[in-house]
């Protein structure tokens, strides 16, 4: 009876799975039929085994008869970007150099899925070391548009029903971009609260775990199975938001009419349910510098990291990723440090500016996806929030010329639980207005 499982949310899965009325053969049935059905256009799995994932399924099925309680994640079909470690499939890390690696042992973060009852479905496309150099997955939404950058798979295969959940990672936008290009809930947690062990390092100093799903509600359900010490709050909980900032920030100039229109749209909607909207006091040149900062300290950053593959074989690496490391090993000490205490001060001007503000709503990406010839698109509008790790979630709202955009969401830092509630509050008045219209 696997028929159209792949359309319904995770939780709504377990809900099923409690109830009886569905099994998780059924659930991985359904997604696997899914895959065979869009594979071929969009191209978002690096590696996917429908025989393990069935196999997978019927196991946790046959505990579940046997007495076993349904974990906290039990119904959710996850895909896993493929820098992250799995000891039962490849690790490519987006990389020719390591086709066919076998790390191992789990990342931090598959242990806690799998622990958590949830069911892999195979690993999803990043670019090469979740940097830039484009891999071939499409736009789901329109097949010669980006899906974006570097989560590509994982946003793409969510936004595809080819998997309810999956895991990403964001060092610049890399989560929050790909999800406004394809049109799903993606949530950038604070800098460390999900445990990034195991996960191949670009720039540890930005490198955060990501994830995207169809909803708020599922996004929340995972973070709580996923991090050590969850805050004590039901997940998918609306938590109503008195005040919100707009802030379009230092790029503004760059952001297509529709996104500006949207932006309008979002903010009268938001007026309308009584809910004040400020401009907070947050420096511009601050925040474009912090962008800025981004980029240098990635650069440094991956110069250590990727030294041995740079070193040792450069000439299997992609222009891109060895434009990167040149770049980083370009840089002195003195301004790296000097980056990394610009960021530090200016996570004190932030936490200060949110004071009273419940969320600051801005643009996730400059417009809709442009070409994939193009690159995989811009994160102007994400780094600065990646420099600082605070909590980012890019949430579905409107479209341009049939594809999505998306509205960002930031908190201060150790706000997630908060902002995931404020997202799903804005997510609740969103669907309302458009059912009503």
């Amino acid at each position: 009876m696997s028929g159209l499982l792949w359309q319904e949310h995770g939780g709504r899965l377990r809900q099923r799975l409690l109830a009886g009325t569905c099994s998780q053969a059924d659930i991985a049935a359904s997604c696997i039929e899914r895959i065979e059905a869009r594979e071929s256009q969009v191209m978002a799995w690096a590696w996917h085994d429908k025989e393990q994932v069935l196999a997978a399924a019927r196991l946790a099925d046959l505990r579940h008869a046997q007495g076993e309680p349904l974990g906290p994640l039990a119904g959710f079909a996850v895909g896993i970007k493929d820098i992250i470690d799995t000891a039962d499939m490849p690790t490519a890390y987006g990389a020719s150099l390591y086709r066919g690696h076998r790390p191992a042992c789990d990342a931090a973060v598959v242990a806690r899925l799998r622990a958590a009852g949830a069911l892999i479905l195979g690993k999803t496309v990043t670019t090469e070391f979740a940097y830039a150099a484009p891999g071939p997955t499409r736009n789901p939404h329109a097949h010669l548009h980006t899906p974006g950058g570097s989560s590509s798979g994982s946003a793409a295969a969510v936004a595809a029903g080819m998997a309810s959940v999956a895991i990403s990672s964001q060092t610049g936008g890399s989560t929050i971009r790909p999800a406004a290009f394809c049109g799903v809930v993606g949530f950038k947690p604070t800098h460390g609260r999900i445990d990034g062990a195991g996960m191949k390092p670009l720039a540890p100093s930005s490198d955060t775990v990501g994830l995207h799903a169809r909803s708020v509600a599922d996004v929340a359900r995972l973070f709580e199975a996923l991090v050590p010490e969850p805050e004590p709050t039901p997940h998918g909980r609306c938590v109503q938001p008195q005040r919100v900032a707009w802030y379009p920030g230092p790029h503004a100039a760059q952001a297509s009419a529709a996104s500006h229109e949207m932006s309008g749209r979002l903010r009268l909607r938001l007026h309308e349910a009584g809910i004040e909207v400020v401009e907070p006091e947050l420096d511009m040149d601050m925040v474009a510098r912090l962008g800025e900062e981004n980029r240098l300290i990635m650069a440094v950053e991956a110069s250590r990291t990727l030294a041995r593959e740079y070193h040792e074989h450069r000439a299997q690496l992609t222009p891109q990723t060895i434009e990167l490391i040149e770049r980083g090993l370009s840089v002195g000490d003195r301004q790296y440090h000097a980056a990394l205490a610009f960021v530090e001060r200016s996570r004190d001007s932030f936490a200060h500016a949110m004071r009273g503000i419940d969320a600051l709503l801005g643009f996730s990406a400059p417009g809709a996806a442009p070409l994939a010839a193009s690159g995989t698109g811009s994160s102007l509008f994400n780094r600065p929030w990646s420099a600082l790790g605070v909590p980012c979630l890019n949430l579905p709202c409107g479209s341009e010329r049939g594809l999505p955009l998306g509205v960002q969401l930031v908190a201060p830092a150790h706000a997630d639980e908060s902002l995931l509630g404020v997202a799903r509050s804005i997510e609740v008045l969103l669907e309302t207005a458009a059912g009503g219209s």
